[in-house]
């Protein structure tokens, strides 16, 4: 009887037919990702060597054993995290009604490869392991990586692991040696036509190499598309419904009506009407009023949107009890800068207009842009009706003439404005939105946060230089040797420091107290 009683509390913990070792399911972060409302957050799946790897998990409200997907991030083995690269992965999968689990591994160089592999291996096994409490069947698991991640994916099918049904690719880099044969989960490689990085033909012999193997593998094209996922146009977008209908078949999955969970994230609220434009928006608890902070991603004025790019500021600004936005706005081709500078100001306007509904102070109110959006925010802080008090840029853009090539424009110039000649209207319309060129006395108080590796490092430096001469309330913060891009220096120790710096400016500059 002691024996039988033993196996009972055993298989209550864990599914006793799995076999390996199963550390216990805790989540240390109840308000999850800040990506996804309901989410579990930071649970610990794997120690090794002293370190600890998290994943975070995300159970539907309703169904029993669901089908799941383990969402593996890119990154070229060198950065990235389970929050970054991949939040229009885990909207698309939520929204379908899947049980998902985004994980970290270890970033040891594409050299140590085989330690990513390791971990990618543990988390599946974490995952059945703790199956009942996850509420998944343990025996109907996807795969889904992007860029890097997708090579993991791909080697961990190879391995086929018991429960693992199926393997979405992204953007996936296929000039490593994958041990194809014949067993193998089903796999769909969707891939960008225009990709320099993995060229298409790669991903089209791999495809041929599993099915010359005997295993089932779709290809779908993603016209134009280029290496990253997240740069994708939302013109290219189309490969979400086939992705999500071709895991429903693999897995034998037929989903619900989503119903969300009811949190301090809201989603999906519209901020501008008439354009039917949505921003995400986290609200501490509390009676507030809090201070608030727009967050506006980058993309090159045509890609993105608000879970791209900005997701590693959203815990930081959440645990500091900042009131966040996450603003979509328009994007070219179709609209133009001033259209979107019009969408910035909207949500500015949308924010302070619902202020006692949101439990904000309309008086302390921050923007934030990187990249493209960095030269929106810079932008707007030159203008007489800029609305906020603070701004932060991360490597933002600020000088459109440095993108000529002497007296002829650059591609930038003409892509973004249509400019085929510099004559006095095209001067004129270089002038009027480079930040640089408009900087006054009395703009709010701004924060330049830029990587010493990257491109737009020396404008950063113009800029800081400008705003001194200027007499102009600024901080200039550099990452050394950080490239471009905040997801970028997620999972480098060396580089996260900007977080806290961040966090308190903002707190300083909105008379915060800690």
């Amino acid at each position: 009887m002691k024996i039988i009683f033993a196996l009972i509390l055993l298989i209550l913990a864990c599914d006793f037919s799995l076999a390996g070792e199963c550390i216990p399911l805790k989540v240390r972060n109840r308000e999850g990702n800040y990506i996804i409302p309901g989410a579990q957050g930071d649970i610990v799946y794997r120690r090794v060597n002293g370190k600890e790897l998290s994943l975070d998990a995300y159970v539907q409200r309703r169904g029993k054993r669901q089908p799941s997907v383990i969402v593996i991030h890119g990154g070229g083995f060198e950065s990235g995290s389970r929050i970054t690269f991949v939040g229009q992965f885990l909207e698309m999968l939520t929204h379908a009604g899947y049980n998902w689990f985004s994980i970290d591994y270890r970033l040891n160089g594409s050299q140590n490869i085989q330690d990513a592999l390791e971990d990618a291996r543990a988390a599946v096994d974490f995952v059945r392991c703790h199956a009942r409490k996850f509420r998944i069947d343990p025996n109907r698991i996807a795969l889904l990586g992007e860029d890097s991640g997708a090579l993991l994916a791909s080697m961990l099918a190879a391995e086929k692991p018991e429960g693992v049904k199926a393997a979405v690719l992204i953007g996936g880099v296929y000039n490593r040696h994958v041990n194809v044969s014949p067993g193998m989960p089903e796999t769909m490689i969707v891939h960008g036509t225009a990709d320099t990085e993995a060229a298409p033909e790669l991903a089209v012999n791999f495809c041929d190499a599993l099915v010359k193997a005997g295993n089932r593998c779709d290809y779908f094209p993603v016209d134009g598309g280029t290496h990253r996922s997240e740069n994708w146009l939302p013109t290219q977008w189309n490969y979400k419904e086939p992705v999500v209908d071709w895991l429903a078949r693999q897995l034998d999955f037929e989903s619900e009506d989503h119903k969300p969970y009811i949190t301090n994230l809201k989603k999906e609220i519209i901020y501008h009407p008439r354009f039917r434009l949505k921003l995400d928006a986290y609200i501490p608890k509390g009676r507030g009023p809090f201070p608030a902070v727009i967050i506006v991603h980058g993309g090159g004025w045509e890609a993105g949107d608000k879970v791209t790019y900005v997701t590693p500021l959203f815990e930081p600004l959440s645990r500091a009890k900042f009131a966040w936005f996450s603003i979509d706005y328009r994007l070219m081709p179709h609209y133009i800068l001033e259209d979107q500078l019009e969408d910035l100001r909207q949500a500015i306007y949308f924010v302070q207009a619902n202020a006692k509904k949101f439990r904000v102070d309309p008086l302390r109110i921050a923007i934030i842009g990187e990249s493209a959006s960095g030269q929106m925010v810079t932008q707007l802080a030159t203008s007489s009706s800029n609305r906020a008090v603070a701004v932060v840029s991360f490597y933002g853009l600020y000088n459109f003439y440095d993108f000529n090539n002497g007296s002829k424009p650059g591609p930038l110039p003409a892509r973004l404005f249509g400019i085929t000649k510099m004559d006095e209207k095209a001067d004129n319309v270089l002038h009027r939105y480079s930040p640089l060129q408009n900087i006054r006395y009395g703009m709010p108080p701004i924060l330049l946060i830029h990587g010493t590796n990257e491109k737009l490092w020396a404008q950063g430096m113009a800029m800081a230089k400008k705003l001194a001469e200027n007499k102009v309330d600024y901080d200039f913060y550099e990452i050394e040797n950080a490239p471009h891009g905040m997801e970028n220096w997620e999972g480098r120790p060396e580089w996260m420091s900007y977080k806290s710096k961040l966090v308190q400016w903002l707190k300083n500059r909105l008379s915060i107290e800690d």
